[in-house]
C-alpha cells in the first residue's frame, strides 16, 4: 500500500514536501481547512497511476513563476509498503523486477542520508511493526513532462545499480536498469479516484474504468467472450455475400471500405458498448417495486451512492488481480450529518478487506471510533508554507495528547473536541429522524464483534449501530455529551443510545447519571450465576465483569479448544478440568482456582487487545454453525433489545 508521498511544485505544494499517509494499515484520512492542500494528494496519486503521460500537471503558480527548468522540476514520488510475496515472480521478466524492488528497498531501509528527517522518522516508525526482510519500501515516480521514472531525493544515489559504487552514474543508467519497473510495482493495484465534484451517473456507468476495476471485469472481454470470433466471421461472411449481390446488380459500381473491408472484433465490441452499455443507467429502488434514476437524486444521496456501489463491489469480491485503492474526496459532502457516520463506517469495513481507503474531510466524527487507521493534518499558514502532523488512530487519544507536547501549545485544531463534537452531533440529528436510528456505545473492537452478531437482524432492520469508543473512559465522554441535547424538551427524540460497560475493581462515577428512556448508562455485572444489566452508578461491583464472563459456555469452551494449540497456557489449564455442563455462563463453566483464573484474565488481557479481538472472531465463527447457533441467544442480550426497542 502507499505509505507517504514526496511532492513539489504540485498545485499548492511549493518545495520539496515528505507527506505521510500511512502506518501500514488499510484507513488513511487526511484532515485539514479548506484550501490546505487535502484533495491536492489525491489527485497527485491519480497522476501516478491513471494519467503517466499527461502533460497537464496542475503547477504550482510561484514555482511557475521561478521557473521551472533545469533542476527546480516538479515531481510526485509515492512510496510503497509491499509484502514481497505480494509481488509477481512467476516468469524471468517479473523475477528480475522483483529482484530489482529488494535492492531498491533495501537501499532504502538502511539508508542514512542527511536532510530526509521527515522520511526518516517514518521509515523508523515502519520498522516498528514491519520486518524489513518482508515487507519492500519503494519509491516509484514521475518527474513533469518526463517518461522515465523517478525517485525523488535518492534519485542520485541508488550507487547499486552498478558494479561500482562510487562511480557517479547517468540518468540514462539509471533509467535503462529500472526499465519497465515502474509499469510492474503499479500494475499491482488499481488506483480509483472520487473527486468532490463527481457526476455519479456517469461515473457508475458500466463501461467506464472506474466501474471495471471496481467490478474486476473487463467490459470488452466479457463481450469478446460473448459473440466470439467465430461470430464475427460468419457476420463478415454474410454481409459481405451481401455486398457482391448488390455489386452484381450495380454492374460498374462496386462498394470498397476506406481502409479495412471487414469488420474486426474491437468494433463490434464499440458498437455493442454504444447501443446496450451506454443506455443502462444505474437506478436506485424504492418502494412498491419501482425506482429512481440516480441523477434525479438529492446531492446527498448521489454521494452515499458513489460509496454504496464501491462497498458492494469491494466487500462482495475479494479474489481480485489487483489491489483497490480507493481514494474519496470529502465522503461526507453534501449528506445530511446524520448519514456521515454510516459513510464513513462502509468505508472502513472496507479498508478492513485488503483495500486501503484515502480519504480527505472536513468531518471529524469517525477520529474517536477508528481501531486501525491514520490521519494525517494538514495547516497551511499566511505564507502558504504548509506542514503537516501524521497521527496513528490506534491509540488516538494518547497521540493527541502526545501532539501536544511536540506542538508546546495547542494544536492548530482542536481534533478532540472537534471529532467529539461532529460525532455526538451525527448521533443526535440520528435519533431524531422519523425512522430513527439506535445505537449501542461500548468499549471496544471485541464487545463491537459480538454485538455485530447477536444484533445481526436488529442492524439490518431496525436502524442499529454498534458503536466502539475505546473503553469505559471514552463512554462516559460520549454519555456526557449526549446528556444535555437529548434531555432537552426542544429536541424530539425517537431513538435511543444504549451505553454499556463492563464492571471493574474499581467504582465508577458518572456524576450527571439521571435515568433516561432515550439514553441509557448501564453495567454488566454476573450476580449469583446471572448476567445482568445494572445503573452504570449501581453499588453492586462484586465480582468485576467483562463480557467474556458472560458468554455461551458451550461455544466459549469450543472456542479455547480451537485456540489452544497457539497458546500453551490455555491448553493445559483445561486439561484436567471438568466441565460445569449446568452453568448458564462461561465464567462458571470451570472450576479454576483464583490463580487459573489469573492465567485466563491475562490471556484476554494482552497488551494490544490482540486475544480479545481474536477470540471474539471465533467465537462467532463457531456460534453460527447450525449445532451451535441454537445456544447463541443470551438472556442479557435479549435484555438490551426489550429496553432499546420497547
Amino acid at each position: 500500500m502507499i505509505v507517504s508521498i514526496f511532492l513539489r511544485h504540485f498545485k499548492i505544494y511549493k518545495g520539496i514536501n515528505y507527506l505521510p499517509i500511512s502506518e501500514g494499515v488499510g484507513f488513511s484520512s487526511i484532515i485539514g481547512e479548506n484550501g490546505c492542500g487535502k484533495s491536492s494528494i489525491l489527485e497527485a496519486l491519480d497522476f501516478c497511476f491513471n494519467k503517466k503521460g499527461a502533460t497537464d500537471w496542475p503547477i504550482n503558480n510561484e514555482a511557475k513563476s521561478d521557473g521551472i527548468s533545469g533542476d527546480n522540476f516538479p515531481f510526485i514520488v509515492p512510496v510503497f509498503l509491499i509484502h514481497k510475496d505480494k509481488l509477481r515472480k512467476e516468469n524471468k521478466q517479473d523475477l528480475e523486477q522483483f529482484n530489482k524492488a529488494k535492492l531498491l528497498s533495501d537501499f532504502l531501509w538502511k539508508s542514512t542520508f542527511k536532510g530526509r528527517g521527515d522520511f526518516d522518522k517514518h521509515r523508523d516508525e515502519l520498522l516498528i511493526n514491519y520486518d524489513s526482510e518482508e515487507y519492500l519500501l519503494l519509491f516509484v515516480g514521475k518527474k513533469y513532462n518526463d517518461p522515465g521514472i523517478y525517485f525523488g531525493s535518492f534519485h542520485n544515489q541508488l550507487t547499486f545499480i552498478n558494479d561500482k559504487p562510487n562511480k557517479i552514474y547517468e540518468d540514462s543508467e539509471l533509467q535503462k536498469y529500472f526499465k519497465g519497473f515502474y509499469e510492474y510495482i503499479n500494475s499491482h493495484y488499481s488506483y480509483i479516484y472520487i473527486p468532490v465534484e463527481t457526476d455519479v451517473q456517469t461515473y457508475t456507468k458500466l463501461e467506464t474504468q472506474d466501474m471495471q476495476k471496481l467490478m474486476d471485469k473487463n467490459i470488452q472481454k466479457e463481450i469478446e467472450n460473448a459473440i466470439t470470433l467465430k461470430t464475427v466471421n460468419q457476420i463478415n461472411k454474410q454481409l459481405g455475400k451481401f455486398v457482391k449481390e448488390i455489386e452484381e446488380v450495380l454492374e460498374i459500381y462496386h462498394y470498397k471500405g476506406s481502409h479495412k473491408d471487414n469488420l474486426t472484433m474491437p468494433d463490434l465490441v464499440s458498437k455493442i458498448i454504444e447501443a446496450y452499455f451506454s443506455i443502462k443507467i444505474l437506478n436506485k429502488k424504492v418502494e412498491n417495486s419501482k425506482s429512481i434514476p440516480v441523477s434525479e437524486l438529492s446531492s446527498g444521496e448521489k454521494r452515499k451512492a458513489l460509496i454504496d456501489v464501491a462497498y458492494s463491489f469491494l466487500i462482495k469480491n475479494n479474489d481480485r488481480e489487483s489491489n483497490i485503492i480507493l481514494a474519496i474526496d470529502e465522503p461526507e459532502a453534501s449528506l445530511h450529518i446524520s448519514n456521515c457516520y454510516e459513510q464513513f463506517d462502509k468505508l472502513l469495513k472496507i479498508s478492513k478487506d485488503n483495500h486501503q481507503i484515502l480519504v480527505s474531510t472536513h468531518w471529524y466524527g469517525f477520529l474517536p471510533i477508528i481501531t486501525n487507521g491514520s490521519a494525517t493534518t494538514i495547516t497551511k499558514n499566511n505564507k502558504n508554507e504548509i506542514t503537516s502532523t501524521f497521527l496513528n488512530l490506534y491509540n488516538y487519544r494518547e497521540n493527541i495528547l502526545h501532539s501536544r507536547k511536540l506542538h508546546k501549545g495547542p494544536l492548530p485544531i482542536d481534533y478532540n473536541i472537534k471529532s467529539y463534537n461532529d460525532l455526538v452531533q451525527s448521533i443526535i440529528i440520528s435519533i431524531m429522524q422519523e425512522k430513527p436510528y439506535y445505537w449501542i456505545v461500548c468499549e471496544g473492537q471485541s464487545e463491537k464483534i459480538y454485538f455485530d452478531y447477536f444484533f445481526e437482524k436488529e442492524i439490518k432492520e431496525k436502524n442499529l449501530s454498534i458503536l466502539p469508543v475505546g473503553g469505559f473512559k471514552e463512554v462516559k465522554k460520549i454519555y456526557s455529551y449526549l446528556t444535555t441535547p437529548i434531555k432537552d424538551p426542544d429536541y424530539k427524540i425517537n431513538g435511543k443510545v444504549f451505553c454499556l460497560i463492563d464492571t471493574d475493581k474499581e467504582r465508577i462515577e458518572v456524576s450527571e447519571y439521571t435515568k433516561d428512556k432515550n439514553l441509557l448508562f448501564e453495567r454488566l455485572v454476573l450476580r449469583k450465576e446471572q448476567s445482568i444489566l445494572v445503573d452504570v452508578n449501581n453499588t453492586l461491583m462484586n465480582p468485576p465483569t467483562e463480557i467474556e464472563d458472560c458468554l455461551d459456555p458451550i461455544i466459549f469452551y469450543q472456542t479455547l479448544q480451537e485456540l489452544n494449540e497457539n497458546y500453551p497456557e490455555i491448553r493445559d489449564l483445561f486439561l484436567k478440568k471438568n466441565l460445569e455442563v449446568d452453568e448458564k455462563y462461561s465464567a462458571n463453566f470451570f472450576d479454576l482456582t483464583t490463580k487459573e483464573k489469573d492465567i485466563l484474565k491475562k490471556f484476554f488481557d494482552d497488551k494490544e487487545g490482540f486475544n480479545k479481538i481474536l477470540f471474539a472472531k471465533k467465537y462467532v465463527e463457531l456460534a453460527k454453525k447450525p449445532f451451535l447457533n441454537e445456544r447463541s441467544n443470551l438472556e442479557w442480550i435479549e435484555e438490551i433489545k426489550k429496553k432499546l426497542y420497547k
